[in-house]
């Protein structure tokens, strides 16, 4: 009877195929890295269970456990096997203390160029010097074993490292190790430079520790230099996905926390050169939702207005990803924070975020009020002017007239049947005229045809009563026809050059002259 492999080694093998995938893919210190070993150990444990350890034979063709293959037919089995022999593996030992630790690292060793491997003294050396104990490349003598095991763990315990001096992290750079007496300044130099994958993983690795140790005031400039670097590689389209993806992950280790309010602190320098602060604006704009927050907790403390202008400008680089955590302060009990959010709202220009501004123009504070209606205006677009137009009839004066002229510089036509109305509304006594003339005015910024009729029959219509205020509001009238420039405007405003008010006979000659000539060809 033919003796079969247990399913459970098959499935073990596939799960170490994972974990190389995941060591290919992913930098050093992802959380999708420890996982894939984790699942790579648990899918060993049932055959080590016993307490023996697992020998494993490797041939070109596929796996043995003595000379039984193992799942013979199973093409990632095969194509696992070609790839270990390739790195001169014959012969895998896995003890049943097996750790996730020395799978990241076996992982680590067989992702090195296979040329690099030869030269290193083979996989078995590698994972001498990185002191790796419970996985065995090549050596079938357990005694042997687990007598050098015993050596690596006790020179571990005494902190000496023996041949593993290097440690399991630290080989991810291949076969060109870090080197702790490096300076930044060299990383980053060889970072711009290499081509080789292995190398530039490794690098990134190195960096990590290395710019963390400068962030002092001392060495805050190499420390830029760094962000900067990485941000480059990370938007840097001819670069390959992967490499992109190593970078960003590098960049978010560096920048936890203490990192960014150690940025912004130095943003927040008064006498910092241009050059600097520009740097440190682009970089953390580019943190987006990882600065965000702290942006805004140093702004919403921040007395000095120099300062708060650059805050401000690192928010509103970051744009629409900045504004969930912006809409956290626009019921700041603070006026003078809700005032500065809506500015930043303001610039952001996020059409999402006009309703929210909406609650602003009834703030306790007309500051704010103010600020949250030139926010629309910047804003503008649909819901903008839908929320205008609500604010056009609020009982503040100031911010109803506030809400006119903003309309009239959004310049939404759909404004206009509101804005005729104000002016169509009976007003004997001229008690709102200040109210008419912002809608007038409004009118001709829009530009819109469809106020022509309206404000025609604000320029005919004539008055002895209050004559002299009703012909400033005819004089609004015939400026703003002007500004529409539509023709159908010229017959009203032929007729008003003759008015017999000299004020409303004047602009109306000069809004036909300004329709006429826009009107002649090659003036437009």
């Amino acid at each position: 009877m033919t003796q079969t492999a247990p399913p459970q080694l098959a499935t073990a093998l596939r799960e170490l195929t994972r974990l190389i995938k995941a060591v290919q893919y992913y930098p050093a210190g992802h959380p999708a890295l420890k996982s894939a070993a984790g699942d790579t150990r648990n899918a060993f444990l049932p055959l080590l269970e016993s307490g023996d350890s697992l020998v494993c034979t490797v041939r070109k063709e596929g796996f043995f456990l003595a000379d039984t293959a193992v799942d013979k037919n199973n093409q990632v089995l095969k194509k696992l096997a070609a790839f270990l022999f390739s790195r001169l593996v014959q012969h895998l030992l896995v003890l049943p203390d097996l750790t996730v630790a020395d799978l990241l690292a076996f992982g680590r060793a067989l992702t090195t160029d296979p040329a690099e491997i030869r030269n290193a003294g083979g996989i078995k050396e590698i994972l001498l010097r990185q002191q790796v104990t419970t996985i065995w490349v090549n050596e079938t003598d357990l005694k042997s074993i687990l007598q050098r095991k015993q050596e690596i763990e006790t020179a571990r315990a005494a902190g000496t490292g023996g041949e593993g001096e290097e440690g399991p992290d630290e080989a991810a750079g291949g076969g060109d190790l870090p080197d702790e007496k490096r300076s930044l300044q060299e990383v980053l130099a060889q970072l711009r430079q290499t081509r080789d994958e292995q190398q530039f993983r490794g690098l990134l690795e190195e960096l990590v520790p290395l710019a963390l140790r400068h962030r002092t005031p001392e060495d805050r400039l190499l420390l830029l230099e760094a962000l900067a670097l990485l941000c480059r590689l990370v938007t840097d389209r001819d670069q390959e996905q992967v490499r992109r993806e190593f970078a960003l992950h590098a960049l978010q280790q560096i920048c936890d926390v203490e990192t960014i309010d150690f940025l912004i602190a130095f943003l927040c320098e008064p006498q910092l050169p241009d050059k600097h602060r520009q740097l440190l604006v682009s970089i953390l704009a580019f943190l987006k939702q990882r600065s965000t927050p702290r942006l805004m907790d140093h702004l919403a403390r921040e007395t000095d207005a120099g300062i708060r202008k650059q805050l401000a400008a690192v928010l509103i680089r970051q744009g629409p990803q900045a504004v969930p955590t912006l809409l956290e302060y626009i019921r700041d009990e603070r006026w003078y924070v809700v005032r500065n959010t809506a500015t930043i709202l303001g610039e952001i220009r996020d059409p999402g975020t006009a309703r929210h501004l909406n609650e602003l123009l009834h703030h306790e504070d007309t500051r704010v009020c103010r600020e949250a209606i030139r926010a629309l205006t910047r804003i503008g677009g649909s819901g903008a002017v839908q929320v205008l137009l609500e604010a056009v009839d609020d009982e503040d004066g100031e911010v109803s007239r506030q809400a006119l002229l903003s309309l009239g510089v959004i310049g939404d036509a759909s404004a206009v049947p509101k804005l005729s109305r104000i002016i169509r509304k009976a007003d004997f006594f001229l008690k709102h005229k200040g109210r008419t003339r912002d809608a007038i005015r409004a009118l001709g910024e829009i530009g819109s045809p469809e106020a022509v009729p309206v404000l025609s029959r604000v320029l005919r219509r004539r008055r002895l009563f209050k004559r002299r205020s009703y012909d400033e509001l005819r004089v609004t009238a015939a400026q703003a026809l002007g500004e529409i420039g539509d023709p159908a405007s010229i017959p009203p405003l032929e007729t008003a050059t003759r008015d017999r008010s000299a004020t409303v006979a004047r602009q109306a000659g000069l809004s036909l002259k300004r329709i006429q000539r826009e009107d002649e060809p090659g003036t437009a």
